[in-house]
C-alpha cells in the first residue's frame, strides 16, 4: 500500500492515505487537512485558465512518459493508486495541476514486475522540468524546487496537500528500504514543484 492521502467524502478536505494492491496496509495517520483556504474565492476565480484534467506526464531527466489517471477514494476512504505500475494517479478531490494550490500526483516506485513509473524519481534535481498535458492538449511545465524523503507516517501532509498561494504540484512515491513485515517501503519521497510562469 502506497500511503499518501485520503479525503473526507463529506467535506473533501482531509488527508490520510493512498492505497494499492501492489503493497500491503500501513501508513500515515493525520488530522484533517483543508485542501483550500477558508477565505479563498470560489474555485473558478482561483484556477488558472489553462488548468484542466491532467492526462499525461513527461519527465525528460528520468525518461518518464506516462498516462495520468484521475483517482478517487475507495471504500476505506483511501486514494486509489493505479494497479498498472506504469500509470500515474492524480488526486482528483484536490487541485488540478496549474491551479492555485497543491496538485498531487502519485506513482509506484516498484511493483511485482520490478521498477515502476517513479523508480528514478529520487534522481531528480532542483531545476529539472516536469511536463503535464491536460485534456485540452495544453502542456504546462513545472520546475522542481526540492526533494524530501520522510519516514513513514511523518510526511508534512498540510505542506503536501494543503492550501497554497502559488501554483504547485507535488509528486509522491515510496522510497527507502522495503519492510516485508509491514508490506511497504519505510519512507515516502515528495518532489515539490512550481508552475513555470
Amino acid at each position: 500500500m502506497l500511503i499518501l492521502a485520503s479525503v473526507d467524502n463529506e467535506s473533501a478536505e482531509t488527508v490520510s492515505s493512498v492505497s494499492s494492491e501492489a503493497e500491503s496496509t500501513s501508513g500515515i495517520q493525520v488530522e484533517k487537512v483543508p485542501l483550500t483556504s477558508q477565505d479563498e474565492e470560489p474555485e473558478e476565480e482561483s484556477l488558472s485558465p489553462e488548468a484542466g484534467t491532467p492526462k499525461h506526464i513527461r519527465i525528460p531527466a528520468i525518461k518518464v512518459n506516462a498516462p495520468v489517471i484521475a483517482t478517487d477514494l475507495d471504500e476505506n476512504n483511501e486514494m486509489i493508486v493505479p494497479d498498472n505500475g506504469e500509470e500515474v494517479a492524480w488526486f482528483e478531490p484536490g487541485r488540478e495541476p496549474g491551479s492555485q494550490g497543491n496538485a498531487v500526483l502519485a506513482g509506484h516506485v516498484d511493483d511485482y514486475n520490478g521498477p515502476a513509473v517513479f523508480f528514478d524519481l529520487e534522481k531528480l534535481q532542483p531545476g529539472d522540468e516536469i511536463e503535464i498535458t491536460d485534456e485540452n492538449d495544453v502542456t504546462m511545465t513545472f520546475v522542481v524546487d526540492k526533494l524530501e524523503a520522510y519516514p513513514l507516517g511523518e510526511a508534512p501532509l498540510r505542506e503536501v496537500f494543503g492550501p497554497e498561494d502559488d501554483r504547485k504540484m507535488n509528486l509522491l512515491t515510496c522510497t527507502g528500504l522495503y519492510n516485508a513485515s509491514a508490506g511497504t517501503h519505510e519512507e515516502r519521497l515528495v518532489v515539490y514543484t512550481t508552475l513555470q510562469q
